[in-house]
């Protein structure tokens, strides 16, 4: 699963690597917005959309629910790639509204006798990982998609987020759904995974303190 990540890269960095342009609401930041070491759950995330063309970076809340749903609260952080293209929940996002939602790392927890020790995993560079979103009543939410662990991942986790490749981002975004679900398999390129300080374990903590490491906070 995926349920907890860093983006600390700079805007004018992320704006290049995704061919994008801001939306109207991060405008008044120009090139800078505040690094975040523990996204969580039901937090805005920064997520590359398709808008009228063209590929726009602006925020999407972090937990999809469908544009049927009565209640927010079957709000949704996770989709597996198995059934993201026939489950009730995600098939219309899936078929039209795929999103890459921008990481330069994500977290996963092993559990050690009572426990948990936090891993930090990364690529050596931001990274897109494989979203869906949704417009509810106004509110546009979204999800991250899950699939089978790479060799790397699965020491920890038996799922992994689905990273995509700069070169596949056209396709998610924009190309036939039968095409980007080929894209939902385990990142095949080099990774690295380091144990960090406890300190992210809460989801309200923020701060370099996170990626610190074990019993090392800055």
């Amino acid at each position: 699963m995926c349920a907890r990540f860093t983006l600390r890269t700079k805007l004018n960095l992320l704006l290049q690597q995704f061919s994008a342009e801001l939306q109207h609401e991060l405008a008044e930041h120009e090139n800078e917005v505040p690094p975040r070491y523990n996204i969580a759950p039901s937090q805005e995330v920064l997520a590359v959309r398709m808008v009228d063309g063209r590929r726009q970076l602006g925020n999407l809340q972090w937990g999809l629910v469908p544009s049927w749903a009565k209640d927010p609260k079957i709000a949704t952080i996770n989709a597996r790639a198995d059934s993201v293209a026939t489950k009730p929940m995600f098939r219309s996002a899936f078929s039209s509204r795929r999103c890459l939602i921008p990481a330069d790392g994500y977290y996963e927890w092993l559990r050690v006798g009572k426990q948990r020790q936090p891993y930090l995993y990364e690529t050596g560079r931001p990274f897109a990982l494989a979203g869906l979103w949704e417009n509810w009543r106004g509110l546009k939410t979204c999800t991250i998609i899950t699939t089978e662990a790479n060799p790397l991942a699965a020491e920890i986790h038996d799922r992994m987020p689905v990273i995509l490749h700069e070169s596949d981002y056209g396709t998610w975004l924009d190309g036939v759904a039968e095409d980007a679900q080929e894209l939902l398999k385990p990142y095949d390129d080099p990774m690295t995974a380091h144990e960090v300080s406890t300190f992210v374990n809460n989801s309200r903590h923020e701060g370099p303190e996170c990626v610190a490491l074990p019993n090392r906070l800055f």
